[in-house]
């Protein structure tokens, strides 16, 4: 009996209803994406991976591996 009354109690922020905005669906989204560490405050990404920031090209080592693989420029 005591499952059945927790279950008609008040609900502790799992579940929201269909009728709710739609900005108050993504505030709760961030917030448990930021309360699980998969993002920032603001539902970005909490770290990018390497190949995710441009890096600087050495053109000269670039172009020896280009011919060195492909065999002509």
């Amino acid at each position: 009996m005591e499952i059945l009354n927790r279950a008609k109690g008040a609900s502790d922020g799992d579940v929201l209803s269909f009728n709710h905005n739609k900005k108050d669906i993504q505030e709760e989204a961030n917030r448990r994406t930021y309360k699980a560490g998969y993002t920032d405050r603001d539902g970005q990404p909490r770290s990018a991976g390497k190949g995710d920031s441009p890096r600087p090209v050495n053109k000269k080592l670039y172009d020896s591996n280009y011919v060195r693989i492909f065999g002509h420029e």
